[in-house]
């Protein structure tokens, strides 16, 4: 299979994103919504992993995903939660992304990647999940809530990408699709 290593280590992050989703949200109404931003979170990527390399199937994803900050597209409050929270996660699944989303931040800020108008944002979310602060907490219900990479079979994310591709009519691959079109004769 194309990328399984990546398609594994996608899949692992999003048991994560939705165990830290769990942990973190109290407010019922942002849990539910957070909840559904779960069922897709980085499901197109996973798609495109079966058919491009790891880098164009990541910057697709980047390019064209509200969570991601890299791009242009206009932020809700729900797509910095969601940020925050894939920040925070990272490093339960992500060996080569091993700081919080506080530090992460505070690392993009003094990377001059992020403004100070973004950096409060953020930090004014992570303030109210009770996250702002250095160092990676210790949430146990996350890491139980992930499989071992080994752990993971064909079946398990071959599962995961048709309930995305058949199950959720909104799903992000539209605007990838859209993305590639446009740039048709580019190097993506």
């Amino acid at each position: 299979m194309k990328n399984r290593d990546w398609l594994v280590y996608t899949y692992r992050h999003r048991r994560a994103f939705e165990a830290m989703a769990r942990c973190l949200i109290s407010d019922p109404e942002l849990l539910r919504r957070m909840l559904e931003r779960a069922r897709v979170h980085d499901m197109d990527k996973m798609l495109l992993y079966l058919f491009l390399d790891q880098h164009s199937a990541q910057h697709l994803h980047v390019m064209t995903a509200r969570h991601h900050l890299e791009n242009d597209l206009p932020k809700s409050h729900e797509d910095l939660v969601e940020t925050v929270i894939d920040y925070e996660c990272a490093p339960y699944t992500k060996p080569d992304k091993p700081m919080n989303a506080y530090d992460f931040v505070l690392k993009l800020q003094e990377m001059k990647l992020l403004d100070a108008h973004m950096v409060g944002e953020l930090i004014r979310i992570m303030h109210d999940l009770d996250i702002d602060h250095s160092g990676t907490a210790a949430f146990p219900q996350v890491a139980q809530g992930i499989p071992e990479a080994a752990q993971v079979t064909d079946e398990m994310l071959f599962s995961e990408i048709l309930r995305y591709v058949t199950a959720v009519p909104e799903h992000e691959l539209d605007a990838v699709l859209e993305l590639i079109r446009n740039n048709a004769g580019e190097q993506i």
